[in-house]
This record gives C-alpha cells, structure tokens and sequence, in this order.
C-alpha cells in the first residue's frame, strides 16, 4: 500500500529466526518477496505505533486486547471480511496446509487492502 508502512509481528515468534523455508517458496512462487524477514515479537511500543493492527486468530486478538486495553480499537482479525475467520499458523505443516494457509491470508489481505482504499 503506497504511502503506509506494514510490518509482522507474532505474539509468540520464534525472535530472530528466519523466514520457514516453505513458506518462502510458496510467497516467491506467487510473486510476493520473502527477503530479509526475521521474527520478531509484538511489543507495546509497535501496538501504540500502529493505526491497526491485525491478527491471524482470535485468541491473539484477546491476548493482545488484554495486554493493551487502550488499542483494543484497532486490534481486529486477517479474516474480519471472511465472516471473522481464524487463520492458523501453518508452521511445521505440509505444504498443502501453506497453500490453505497462504490463500486465506492473501484474501483476508486484499479485503484490507479493498476496505481501507474504499474511500480514495
């Protein structure tokens, strides 16, 4: 998105590792970069930073909620636009839980992408 600034972060990442090697070739496989990805964990000073911020599961978004009340406006699910799906972390999985896993960020993504330009 021109103009915005987008970043990851995982309530429970694996700090400084590198992106999974699986899920690298699928996002070049669809034409997306997975370059200079490292892990990082959620802090508070990202939550504060953030205009929204979005989470992959429901119970990240009620850990998160309860960790910083005063954002729970804007703490709202990937898969809000797909009747508030969960979207499971594929990590360990087979490759056909990536694909499944990559189509749902990727549409929960682009209903984003849609609602946040829906004004411009």
């Amino acid at each position: 998105m021109p103009n915005k600034i987008i970043s990851s972060a995982g309530v429970k990442a694996l700090v400084g590792h590198e992106i999974d090697k699986n899920a690298a070739s699928l996002l070049e496989a669809n034409g997306y970069k997975a370059t200079k990805h490292v892990a990082r964990k959620l802090d508070g000073q990202m939550i504060a930073d953030a205009d929204l911020v979005l989470v992959m599961e429901n119970d990240h978004q009620n850990l998160i909620m309860k960790q910083y009340p005063q954002a729970s406006g804007k703490i709202l699910l990937m898969g809000k636009w797909q009747d508030d799906i969960d979207i499971h972390d594929p990590y360990r999985r087979s490759d056909e839980v990536f694909n499944y896993i990559f189509n749902q960020i990727e549409a929960g993504c682009l209903s984003w992408y849609d609602r946040l330009n829906k004004d411009n």
